[in-house]
């Protein structure tokens, strides 16, 4: 079913901050439709023992128990949506190890240097202010800890009819060039492509991307 711009518009503002029953809605959705991506990016990491883990924007925090391989590790989820930080203490009650900090989306609440892990998926599109916060997420990162980045990039992204409503488009070069300037090494871009219904409803092949790097 083809949406009307009006219903793209709405698409678009619960992506970038699901809020209500609507927004619920919208983070299961996320959850189908990004599982692959945010697995590989989870994975990227090559997580470890005794790690302190930060995600930017984790939605309702379905796939937390992918980072919690083990007690040891500490999960810390930064999330702009009031309704999805009450969504995921609900889902991860049970995970004594993870914890869920309501943010503005430009600055962190964390101390420097607290985190040796950190990653976001699908969130780099809505950052107000790119490099500034490429910027605190480098601060409270540790030296020699890695921050994986997972995006649909500009080639995919400008196929997406809701795209063209408050959405930044990247690159990875684009991606990495913020990384680098905010003190970061690139290890790795990993590229591929995968089959999903999309949040309007649609079977598409779209591309993906996670930056891999380690701050300097």
């Amino acid at each position: 079913m083809k949406l009307t711009d009006a219903e793209l518009q709405e698409l678009a503002r619960q992506l970038s901050h699901p809020e209500g029953e609507t927004g619920l809605k919208v983070a299961e959705m996320m959850n189908f439709t990004n599982s692959n991506l945010i697995i590989k990016t989870i994975n990227s990491l090559s997580l470890a023992v005794n790690d302190s883990v930060l995600e930017i924007g984790p939605g309702n925090g379905a796939h937390v128990g992918d980072v919690l391989l083990n007690d040891s590790i500490r999960y810390t989820g930064a999330e702009i949506s009031g309704t999805m930080i009450e969504q995921a203490q609900k889902l991860n009650k049970g995970y004594s190890n993870a914890s869920f900090v309501l943010t503005n989306g430009n600055s962190l609440p964390f101390q420097d240097n607290q985190f040796n892990k950190a990653f976001t998926v699908n969130t780099i599109y809505f950052w107000q202010n790119p490099q500034e916060y490429a910027n605190e997420i480098a601060r409270v990162m540790q030296p020699g800890g890695v921050l994986s980045i997972g995006l649909i990039p500009q080639s995919t992204m400008i196929k997406i009819p809701f795209a063209k409503y408050g959405f930044t488009m990247y690159t990875a070069e684009h991606t990495s060039e913020l990384l680098d300037k905010a003190g970061f090494v690139i290890r790795n871009v990993y590229q591929d492509t995968e089959q999903v219904l999309s949040n309007s409803g649609e079977n598409i092949d779209r591309e993906i991307t996670i930056v891999t790097s380690v701050l300097k």
